[in-house]
């Protein structure tokens, strides 16, 4: 009985210990961090300070470049260079000015630097305005300006200098004094550990048994023997409660488990579910695109033979040879799968036959150009007959008023992961309501639907709803716009 009642003075003794070191630790380690944070705050500005003064030396040659080059080349977009990195230094030296209140000697030399910068701006302004009529005096004015902007420049560096001066001594007694911080917490942190190694060692004979009985049935139940339970028996409340626990934690596993097996065998037979109605939404959505292109086709074919009749019957028996050729060529092509994509340059070549027909047809009152460069023609894919509706679009309704000086642009141009192609004409344009009308055609009803036959091709061949964008103005012309992404292949 003796021995208990002095074991257990001994862990009051120890314990009563712990707390009090624990609690002069916490009081001693919130001072700490309290003054760690203030030094953190200032660390933090001194650091804008440094990005500021580097900005503003930065923005100061700058300017001065840019005048420079603006007197040297008279190169408009100089001048706008010069009042951007003017406004920029500007803004730092107003950000410096908050930043350096408390130091007179910084803030006097900054002062200097505003003052010289305002003179600097001024000798600029006035030596621009000089040069712009031509008056010779604007050289002593850019002397001048460059007099001060060497005087500006040997003033930032005296400031730079002056707050590494301030930064470095800031530091060094930083470091002071978080090496007595460290040297009090390593001494703290011993004598803590030390009495909790002996709480430890009173109080884990009495639990240590208990423990390690569980241990071995939870390594039972993680080898598969899910049936083991723990019959440990014990004085402590504590421990007991922690056996029953873990005896009911481990019955919760078992039924656990078995739910998840019926929950995976469930989700198995969803995905299966899925799977099917991914095939089957597949496969309308290449029956529709196929029936598209099939749709695109007598209509392309019916605009083209009356242009050849109407070619014929003006007696022009050599363009209509040609159209002829150029339509063999066409039908050539739309014979070929329609299911399988077109590569860049086939649909630029079929479009060139096209845009022949109209020439012959108009009389050569439209020109058109092609600016695609020539690693996209034989690398990016879409699908078949997308340029020739809407070329034809543009020639039949876009440049129909237009007498001369017509005009049909296709060009290309990569951005990013997306190549961007674009038909313009210059022609009559449209306004927002037809342009509605245009997209949102019914494609299925067979009568001009050219534009909203292409853009659900492109749809179901991109899976975008963006993928086809008109731009037009009345009387401004029309520009179609095209997103196809590179990954789009055969």
């Amino acid at each position: 009985m003796a021995k208990r009642r002095f074991v257990f003075s001994i862990a009051a003794f120890i314990t009563s210990s712990l707390v009090f070191l624990l609690v002069f630790l916490v009081i001693f380690s919130s001072f700490s961090q309290i003054s760690r944070y203030k030094s953190y705050l200032l660390q933090s500005r001194n650091a804008d300070t440094l990005v500021a003064l580097e900005r503003l030396k930065m923005e100061l040659s700058e300017a001065e470049k840019a005048f420079q080059d603006y007197l040297n080349t008279k190169n408009a977009y100089r001048l706008e260079d010069f009042h951007k990195s003017k406004r920029v230094a500007e803004n730092a030296i107003e950000t410096l000015e908050s930043l350096l209140i408390d130091d007179e000697n910084a803030l006097f030399t900054l002062y200097s630097i505003k003052e010289s910068f305002t003179s600097y701006s001024h000798q600029c302004q006035k030596a621009f305005e000089l040069f712009g009529l031509n008056i010779p005096s604007y050289y002593m004015q850019k002397v001048q300006a460059d007099s001060i902007a060497a005087y500006l420049n040997i003033y930032a560096d005296e400031l730079l200098s002056l707050i590494i001066e301030n930064n470095t001594a800031f530091l060094v007694e930083d470091a002071k004094s978080y090496s007595l911080f460290i040297i009090v917490n390593i001494f703290f942190l011993i004598l803590f550990t030390l009495l909790l190694i002996l709480i430890v060692i009173i109080y884990s004979r009495n639990i240590r048994r208990p423990l390690k009985e569980l241990g071995i049935t939870a390594a039972r139940i993680s080898l598969g023997e899910l049936s083991a339970r723990s019959n440990v028996s014990s004085r402590d409340n504590q421990v007991m409660l922690l056996t029953e626990t873990f005896n009911n934690m481990a019955d919760d596993v078992v039924k656990a488990m078995e739910n998840q097996k019926k929950k995976a065998e469930a989700e198995k037979q969803l995905l299966e579910e899925q799977k099917k109605n991914l095939i089957v939404q597949a496969q309308l959505d290449r029956a529709t695109f196929l029936a598209l292109q099939t749709q695109t086709n007598p209509h392309f074919l019916f605009n083209t033979l009356n242009s050849i009749d109407r070619t014929i019957q003006l007696n022009k028996i050599n363009e209509a040879r040609a159209m002829l050729h150029s339509i063999s060529s066409l039908m050539r092509y739309n014979l070929s799968d329609a299911s399988v994509p077109a590569v860049l340059r086939e649909e630029v070549e079929v479009t060139k036959e096209y845009l022949n027909i109209q020439k012959a047809r108009f009389s050569n009152r439209f020109s058109y150009e092609i600016d695609i460069p020539e690693i996209l023609l034989d690398t990016l894919f879409l699908p078949r007959f997308t340029f020739q509706p809407l070329v034809e679009n543009a020639i039949i309704h876009g440049l129909k008023d237009k007498e001369e000086k017509a005009k049909v642009v296709i060009r290309a141009v990569e951005r990013g992961e997306d190549v961007i192609l674009t038909i313009y004409d210059n022609g009559s344009g449209m306004s927002c309501e037809k342009i509605e009308e245009c997209i949102n055609r019914n494609y299925m009803d067979g009568k001009h639907i050219g534009i909203s036959n292409t853009k659900h091709r492109l749809e179901l061949f991109t899976g975008k709803k963006d993928a086809l964008i008109i731009k037009s103005k009345l009387h401004e012309g029309t520009l179609i716009i095209i997103t196809l992404r590179r990954e789009y292949e055969r």
